[in-house]
């Protein structure tokens, strides 16, 4: 069962001749990390949606979908699951992933 909520109105980036295809609303997996990671992401994210914002005028939006690795990992699969099979295929699958 999926543990990994897909945000609406958010699409996948995509390779095309291997150039690199972003909609103006894609789908951005993140971890937030253990530690100070909640603290950085918190700030992080406030800073790139403020950024994308300003660079493009409200017309392109990141949908932050979160994925799970390390304690939280455990926390949501269960023990000893330090990076889970589907945080990896997520990021396969949309190409690419921050880490708090």
């Amino acid at each position: 069962m999926s543990k990994i909520i897909i945000p609406n109105g958010g699409e996948k980036m995509t390779m095309d001749d291997d150039k690199l295809v972003v909609p103006d609303n894609p789908i951005v997996p993140f971890i937030e990390g253990d530690g100070i990671g909640p603290d950085i992401w918190r700030s992080a994210v406030r800073v790139f949606d403020a950024a994308i914002e300003k660079a493009y005028n409200g017309s392109r939006k990141l949908h932050w979908m979160e994925v799970y690795a390390g304690e939280k990992a455990n926390d949501v699969y269960g023990k000893n699951t330090w990076l889970p099979d589907e945080t990896i295929d997520c990021i396969n699958k949309y190409l690419i992933a921050i880490k708090g």
